[in-house]
């Protein structure tokens, strides 16, 4: 009597097919709804990586896109063995060396400001036919707090007569077309009056990023 009590027991205890059936269906529920799920967070990961892409790929203002002239190095005091297609140059040929990131009064070879950008710098020309004090003054007042804190900024003069301290037989600077140059890999705007927010908004877009090939 005993034995058929427990086989009773465990009978009334073993899952009917019912409900296996039903337990399966809820698992396989619960499994489609983490798919789904997983489908959607991946969906959603996807969608911001390509949106930063594009976003980053648009201009943050009036800046000009130019396609890429290089990474090549060339030794440094010579001239690039081909001619920019910007003025001032956003890539191309350039020197090893990196110029300090500072304030600069005298000009600096483009070879040499190349490689500041594509370390990832944003370089500020300035050309004024006089000695644009005010401007000056007013570049200053932006970029020394930056410079101090680490930043990767230039500030310099671009001058069309500039022949360098070898005395080239050609300047070694270019008339830019306007007062104001603003300046990162692949990347140009140019202007003539002190605008604040709109260097802001092009040094925080474009400073920091490598650019080295590979």
């Amino acid at each position: 009597m005993a034995q058929r009590s427990r086989s009773k027991t465990a009978t009334a205890s073993r899952p009917s097919r019912q409900e296996l059936r039903e337990i399966a269906a809820k698992r396989q529920r619960n499994s489609n709804l983490m798919l789904i799920g997983g489908g959607i967070v991946l969906a959603l990961i996807v969608g911001l990586i390509l949106y930063a892409n594009f976003k980053s790929s648009q201009p943050v203002g009036e800046e000009q896109s130019l396609p890429t002239l290089g990474n090549v190095h060339i030794a440094q005091g010579s001239t690039s063995p081909i001619e920019y297609n910007s003025t001032p140059p956003t890539s191309g040929p350039h020197y090893p060396g990196l110029a300090p990131w500072a304030i600069y009064r005298e000009p600096i070879p483009y070879e040499q400001l190349i490689h500041n950008l594509e370390d990832g710098g944003v370089v500020i020309y300035y050309q004024c036919e006089d000695e644009c004090p005010e401007l000056v003054d007013q570049l200053d007042a932006f970029a020394r707090p930056l410079i101090a804190a680490g930043r990767h900024l230039v500030v310099v003069r671009n001058d069309p007569a500039w022949m360098g301290d070898a005395g080239s037989v050609t300047p070694l600077h270019k008339d830019m077309g306007a007062r104001i140059a603003l300046v990162a890999w692949q990347r140009i705007d140019k202007f003539d009056e002190f605008d604040e927010a709109r260097i802001r908004a092009f040094f925080e877009r474009y400073e920091g990023i490598d650019h080295h090939a590979g």
